[in-house]
């Protein structure tokens, strides 16, 4: 019996060495929370990959982790984990060649972005410098076709425009330009004060010439086009005909940039938005903000979907979604904008009874002056030049969707019409000098190659044409048109631009704060397509301005600014829109018939006088009648300067040939008042200078030739009788 004990507890330690107990688990591991940081890195830096291990089996045990990059075995790593506990797996991936390589470490995966290193060098900014401002430019060199990152390189020109704080936000603005095409720095000069100055409060405000723009080098600009455009000014074409010269003038500009070896297939959103994010890392920022208008609201959406990774936030103005078909719903979007102007004449008490029915008017005017074109002169700003301008009734037409863009312009368009039909063409005259001169402002071989390649691709020709067919009082404006309507086919056909992903023609979700601004009387993009986009941003704000046209965040409308400026410094936060409900419809210009002058005084210039009530004051004593700035009266004081070294100078700033002659003099508070009148580019201006004391005195009066002489009578004459100066 001893025996069989003995043998039983032999057995008994056998199986225990043998077969575990049910009690005891063996190692068991799972891994998660994969992380790549830095997901996006340039060539040859390095990127750490980690995963947790964590044991939830009963032992400890170890865990060989492998990673993989597109699939193929490259690296193991070893972890002993404790039984309860976690362990991190660190690899260390390096990758020399740029591309986009797929992560995997054992069920999990994720995406390294490796860029080809690009250089940001300083260069001498190829603009003028505006007044008052710090500004520090450049050039990044990218590659042109990132397929081919060995391929030859393009240069972007960068401006960075330094924050007027003496401790900015570590966060800059970069501005993204519409067009596409639009050349965003050679405008600098001419509205950046005015425009984009009040950015510069707290943060550094970044803008460039994207890929094909402007100063960038190559830009694709067709100056065939442009130089058509100058040609035909006075021709009365027919659509056809004029389709048929700027077919023409298109293909002779495709030939030209291919000869001179620019790949117009490589000038596409996907590579805007691949440089925008080299700009980023070449300028060394962690994260910044991006301001979109028109074009730019396309590639910031495009930025938010490929390169998330630094956005801090988003303003995305005047929305250009990337699923819209831009150019099958433009007669619809431009109808709106029509009738809203319609619309809101007649329901303005003031407007209806100068203007009666505004709409019928701009319809038989329309096609009067398709029967019989009228000719005036208009005078290009920038160069000085005057031309003779024909305009048929479709260019009429043409011309008021320019100006539904501005918000400046909207209050004057019923008295433009009217104008036009009794015969005075003065401000139609000045306004088609300004549009003339927007030509020179864009690259349209970069527009083409985008549009071709994004937006004519997921379309069908004929469809187009049908859309334009539904609004037959517009229809010639798109139907001869070879960037609005069915036309840009057939440009489309030879460009040779890249046929875009499927993804161009989709919505973007992305959880960036964003925030969407619209103006009610945009004709080109609609306050509906920035609802489509805020509906795919979780983290959107959406408001929609009265009285505003294209471009709100830079209209000269106060409560749009300060929304932005707002979400700027917050853009997490509910944003107090309360300015919205208080803005009105646009304040219809109804010619004056008297002019209520108050006092003034200005203890910089010393000087005090008379303005009219109600004027906007644009800079200390400079009152303009309306934003337009049509008609201006300036008083001014120039201490140690005499009244012919004032002259002078006068002379130099208005671009006079030679100092003009004195046409009369006047008598006022102990000064003698020389007068003089000259004309510069359409605009009269009449001046009036005075010498005491070493200090020289003048008025400027600035107004079309049509309203002059009363505002000569009410406001000019009665300034000069009450200009005084201040004893100091």
């Amino acid at each position: 019996m001893k025996k069989h004990v003995i043998t039983a507890i032999a057995i008994a330690l056998v199986v225990a060495l043998v077969i575990p107990t049910a009690c005891v688990k063996r190692a068991e591991f799972e891994v998660h929370a994969l992380n790549i940081s830095p997901a996006e890195v340039v060539s040859g830096e390095p990127t750490m990959v980690t995963a947790d291990v964590e044991n939830i089996g009963g032992s400890e045990g170890t865990y060989i982790a492998t990673l993989r990059i597109d699939g193929v075995e490259v690296e193991t790593e070893e972890v002993t984990v404790v039984a309860g506990d976690k362990e991190t797996v660190v690899f260390t991936v390096t990758k020399d060649t740029p591309g986009t390589y797929h992560i995997e470490l054992d069920g999990l995966s994720g995406t390294l972005r490796v860029l080809k290193l690009v250089k940001f060098e300083s260069a001498q900014c190829q603009f003028e410098i505006p007044p008052g401002q710090t500004v520090e430019c450049g050039y990044l060199t990218v590659p042109e076709d990132r397929s081919q990152p060995d391929g030859p390189t393009i240069r972007l020109h960068v401006a960075i425009f330094r924050s007027h704080s003496d401790n900015p936000a570590p966060d800059p603005i970069v501005y993204l330009a519409g067009g596409p095409g639009g050349n965003a720095l050679e405008a600098v000069p001419l509205v950046f004060n005015q425009r984009f100055a009040p950015f510069l409060a707290d943060r550094d405000f970044i803008i460039f010439d994207q890929r094909g723009v402007g100063y960038s080098e190559p830009a694709l600009d067709c100056q065939e086009l442009i130089d058509l455009a100058y040609e035909t000014l006075a021709q009365d074409l027919s659509p056809e005909e004029s389709l048929a010269l700027s077919t023409e003038a298109i293909c002779t500009c495709h030939d030209r940039l291919v000869s001179e070896g620019a790949n117009l297939a490589a000038y596409s959103s996907a590579e805007n938005a691949a440089d925008l994010n080299d700009l980023r890392l070449a300028l060394g920022y962690e994260e910044w903000n991006l301001l979109g208008i028109s074009y730019g609201t396309r590639l910031a959406l495009t930025a938010m979907r490929d390169y998330p990774e630094g956005i801090r936030s988003v303003i995305l103005d005047s929305t250009y979604p990337l699923q819209v078909s831009l150019y099958a719903e433009a007669p619809a979007n431009f109808d709106r904008a029509l009738n809203i102007l319609f619309d809101g004449c007649a329901a303005d008490p003031a407007c209806s009874e100068a203007y009666p029915e505004l709409e019928t008017v701009f319809w038989e005017l329309v096609e009067q002056l398709n029967a019989s074109p009228i000719t005036f002169s208009v005078t290009q700003p920038l160069s000085g030049e005057t031309y003779e301008v024909l305009m048929n009734g479709d260019g009429l037409i043409g011309f008021l969707f320019k100006s539904l863009y501005s918000t400046e312009l909207i209050p004057h368009l019923p008295k433009i019409i009217y104008d036009t039909r009794d015969g005075n063409y003065d401000i139609l005259a000045l306004l088609t000098g300004s549009f003339l001169a927007d030509i020179e402002f864009v690259s349209m071989g970069m527009q083409f190659s985008v549009q071709c390649g994004e937006e004519v691709l997921f379309s069908t020709p004929g469809e187009f044409a049908a859309a334009a067919e539904a609004y037959p009082e517009t229809r010639n404006l798109f139907d001869s048109s070879p960037n609005l309507g069915e036309p840009i086919f057939t440009i489309c056909e030879i460009w040779g631009a890249k046929e875009a992903d499927p993804i161009e023609n989709e919505p973007v979700s992305s959880d960036i704060p964003t925030l969407v601004l619209a103006g009610e009387y945009d004709p080109v993009t609609p306050p509906a397509w920035g609802e489509m986009v805020a509906d795919n941003l979780s983290s959107s704000f959406l408001f929609e301005f009265p009285g505003v046209g294209h471009g709100a965040s830079i209209s000269g409308e106060e409560c749009p600014l300060s929304i932005a400026l707002a979400f700027l410094d917050d853009p997490t936060t509910e944003l107090d829109g309360s300015c919205v409900a208080v803005m009105s419809a646009p304040a219809f210009f109804v010619p004056e018939t008297e002019i209520t002058l108050v006092p003034f005084t200005s203890e910089i210039l010393g000087i005090s006088g008379v303005v009219p009530e109600g004027w906007d004051e644009l800079t200390p004593s400079t009152y303009a009648r309306s934003a337009l700035g049509l008609v201006v009266i300036v008083q001014q004081a120039a201490p140690d300067m005499g009244a012919d070294d004032l002259l002078q100078l006068l002379t130099t700033k208005l671009g006079l040939g030679e100092v003009p002659e004195s046409v009369g003099s006047r008598q006022a508070n102990g000064l003698n008042w020389s007068l003089y009148e000259v004309e510069v580019q359409g605009i009269v201006i009449d001046m009036a200078i005075a010498e005491s004391d070493g200090t020289s005195f003048f008025i400027l009066l600035q107004s079309t030739a049509g309203e002059r002489d009363f505002y000569y009578t009410e406001v000019y004459l009665p300034a000069i009788d009450a200009l005084t100066p201040i004893e100091g």
